[in-house]
């Protein structure tokens, strides 16, 4: 007990020695003020914190906005680059389908001009070779030319007897036959209408057959035939 009691002592000396201080109690209006100002503290630091984090959002957008727009004029110069190719390879595929389309047309006029140097050759190669004076006529050149797809062109001399002066009349029948799908096919020219030919040493004959696309193994035969009648004068024949 006597420790608790020299405890208690000790502690009540403490207390009687220390000098009593008065500290007046704070009024409403303090209270209030003071949490005024803490208020406003706080909002203060709130709007600056706001502040400071939508300036750094805008900040943001504002570098990926530049970023995109980077992006944008890049992918504009690409497309424009790209535009130009674009534009540059279709002239000079102009260009090539003209060349072309030319060089096709030229290539056509060779063999026509050929052809009619063939039939020129042939004509008097006829004339100096031919042996049979007693025949009516013939034909010293019978071609046949593809001109494009499904179309034809064919090309004849037709000459009379060196010994023949006067005119001769006729018809011309010309037939043509050919593969499509398996099966034989024919078409046939100057039934209806008729092809008249006037003969009066030669005459050079040329026409069109139009055929389906996809045909093959063509055999064409002409046939000169007289005015009157189904006799027939002269005839030839051309495979391709």
């Amino acid at each position: 007990m006597m420790p608790i009691k020299r405890l208690y002592r000790a502690h009540r000396a403490r207390l009687t020695a220390a000098p009593l201080a008065l500290r007046p109690e704070d009024s409403w209006r303090r209270k209030l003020l003071r949490w005024v100002l803490l208020s406003g503290l706080l909002l203060v630091m709130l709007l600056a914190g706001y502040r400071a984090g939508v300036s750094q959002v805008l900040q943001h957008q504002t570098q990926i906005q530049r970023e995109q727009q980077g992006d944008v004029r890049k992918a504009q110069a690409q497309i424009a680059s790209l535009t130009a190719g674009a534009a540059l390879l279709s002239q000079q595929l102009t260009i090539l389908k003209s060349e072309r389309d030319a060089l096709v047309l030229e290539q056509n006029q060779s063999r026509q001009d050929l052809a009619a140097m063939r039939e020129t050759l042939s004509f008097f190669e006829s004339l100096l070779q031919s042996n049979d004076r007693s025949r009516i006529a013939s034909f010293v050149a019978c071609d046949l030319q593809l001109i494009e797809a499904g179309k034809y062109r064919y090309r004849l001399l037709l000459v009379q007897g060196t010994n023949r002066t006067e005119e001769l009349q006729g018809r011309l029948l010309v037939n043509l036959q050919y593969n499509e799908g398996g099966k034989k096919a024919r078409l046939s020219q100057g039934v209806d209408p008729v092809i008249p030919v006037k003969l009066q040493h030669y005459a050079r004959l040329q026409g069109e057959l139009f055929v389906p696309d996809a045909v093959n193994q063509l055999q064409m035969e002409v046939q000169f035939l007289s005015e009157q009648g189904n006799q027939v004068l002269a005839s030839c024949q051309k495979k391709i």
